[in-house]
């Protein structure tokens, strides 16, 4: 377990982000905001540091309920995200290597957690600013949590069979 998936962890977003992006496989590229993409990339990745998730295929499956029902977004902003060139790179990467019925499996086997994260979501006291501001790097894990009623799944509630590559 990574230090920012603890539910009373103690980093700012900041030291939980650099805590993150060091947890990735030396075969995973670090994906870096520039010009075209903003803060989004970012922001994307601070989305896994609060709500506890990893870099796994089934973690940023059960995120996307995490952002669709937990976060506060505009449609627009999102779908940046997915015209980004590494982002339809490794969309495609990743569609080849599940192939449709590989990610129809993922979200069948992790329907359970979805469900579970959608009834959490809808207890917060606010939504998450996915589009969120500077100003929360520089704020402790636990306190950003606090203030939005976000009570991220524990390990317990992540017993799922990883999906063979």
């Amino acid at each position: 377990m990574l230090e920012y998936q603890k539910k009373d962890c103690d980093l700012t977003l900041q030291e939980g982000l650099e805590c993150y992006y060091e947890s990735f496989p030396e075969s995973t590229e670090v994906f870096e905001d520039n010009q075209e993409s903003g803060t989004l990339l970012r922001d994307h990745d601070c989305t896994h540091i609060i709500f506890g998730l990893d870099v796994s295929i089934e973690q940023e499956a059960i995120l996307d309920s995490w952002v669709l029902w937990g976060s506060k977004w505009k449609l627009s902003y999102l779908l940046g995200y997915q015209k980004l060139p590494q982002i339809k790179k490794l969309y495609k990467d990743l569609i080849k290597e599940f192939g449709i019925f590989g990610f129809i499996k993922i979200y069948w086997k992790i329907g359970g957690i979805k469900r579970k994260v959608i009834f959490r979501a809808l207890k917060m006291k606010k939504k998450w600013p996915f589009k969120m501001p500077d100003s929360y790097l520089s704020m402790k894990i636990n306190d950003l949590r606090k203030i939005h009623g976000i009570e991220i799944l524990t390990s317990e509630d992540l017993k799922y069979t990883p999906i063979k590559r």
